[in-house]
């Protein structure tokens, strides 16, 4: 416990030491690149980011759905449209917030409780959204790890060891799922079992609470609403799907032979890299580092594609930030318009 409160209250120093040792190495990626292949690249940039754009795009409408699918009776106070730009604003604010998710679900929970949405409706939704786009994740990572290993290493004591840790850990998340899922809710009642122990004492009334919140929605979701629930899981998993196609367009555009697995495994290995770096407002450096260990991994080592695909996912996002930009004013003017005529 003294660890985590040690590691919180130095935060700061800590980020500023990450941020530090990962632009030295970027750094050191860049003064290797040839910028002859490097123009030649960028020559093709303009076609790849209209493709980036489209693919992104299909990205926020399934996830989109997938929270529409979970918003059970809030359903007919809230048109499609504004659910995508309440989810794209909220987003948004989670990847550049030091907060993160706190404050993007936070400021989700806020639009759609202003359309009329029951708070124990809009809540749930969001809580489930989060939980099945968690779930998801997990599911692919394990997935395109255990390709990468036996694709794209070779069979060493190491390469075993890490298969059988990452094996460990899908099994590992199909039991919390199928604990999450069960109507006697044994998620939660495992989470009280631990918290009884001194050595979980990180486990707390509040936390545990929560757990069971968390079971009884992903258990009743399950239950009374199977389809939805399905539905809803493989939209989650699409916009990681999608994510990956944004690696692909790019690197078929720059003429690397890859397959549309290995962009899979690309682009899961960026997200774990982001979620540990998530203390870093919009992940600088952290992100850019993960596509150069990831692009390794798959065979790609050229510097001056790294920087491509770098600079193309990075004109996504803040072409995308921009957009939310404008999203967020043109909710917030219509919600001060509500009140005044409220008044």
């Amino acid at each position: 416990m003294n660890t985590f409160r040690f590691i919180k209250k130095n935060k700061t120093y800590f980020i500023a030491v990450l941020l530090v040792i990962v632009f030295m190495l970027i750094g050191r990626f860049i003064t290797t690149i040839d910028f002859v292949k490097l123009k030649k690249y960028v020559l093709e940039m303009p076609v790849m980011i209209g493709g980036v754009l489209l693919v992104s795009t299909f990205a926020y409408i399934s996830s989109t759905v997938a929270w529409w699918l979970c918003l059970g009776k809030g359903l007919g106070k809230i048109t499609f449209p504004e659910l995508f730009a309440f989810k794209h604003v909220g987003e948004m604010l989670t990847v550049f917030n030091p907060t993160g998710i706190i404050a993007g679900d936070g400021l989700k929970a806020t639009y759609i409780f202003q359309k009329g949405v029951d708070k124990k409706d809009g809540l749930s939704s969001i809580l489930l959204s989060r939980a099945l786009v968690i779930l998801s994740g997990i599911f692919l990572f394990v997935i395109s790890t255990i390709y990468i290993i036996i694709s794209k290493t070779g069979r060493d004591e190491l390469s075993a060891c890490i298969l059988t840790g990452v094996i460990t850990i899908g099994l590992g998340a199909v039991f919390l799922s199928i604990l999450g899922l069960h109507k006697n809710l044994y998620l939660g009642k495992m989470a009280k079992m631990l918290k009884l122990q001194k050595a979980f004492s990180f486990i707390t009334d509040k936390s545990v609470a929560y757990i069971y919140e968390i079971n009884q929605l992903l258990s009743d979701f399950f239950r009374y609403r199977k389809t939805s629930f399905i539905s809803a899981f493989f939209l989650s998993a699409a916009q990681w799907l999608f994510g990956a196609l944004e690696f692909f367009i790019v690197l078929r555009m720059l003429s690397v032979p890859v397959a549309f697995p290995d962009a899979v495994a690309v682009e899961m290995g960026v997200i774990f890299f982001k979620t540990v770096g998530a203390v870093v407002p919009g992940q600088i450096g952290v992100e850019e580092y993960g596509n150069k260990v990831m692009l390794d991994t798959i065979g790609v080592y050229a510097n001056e594609v790294w920087l491509v695909v770098t600079l193309m996912r990075r004109s996504r996002q803040l072409f995308w930030l921009g957009v939310a930009g404008m999203f967020a004013i043109v909710v917030s003017k219509n919600n001060q318009k509500k009140i005044y005529i409220n008044d």
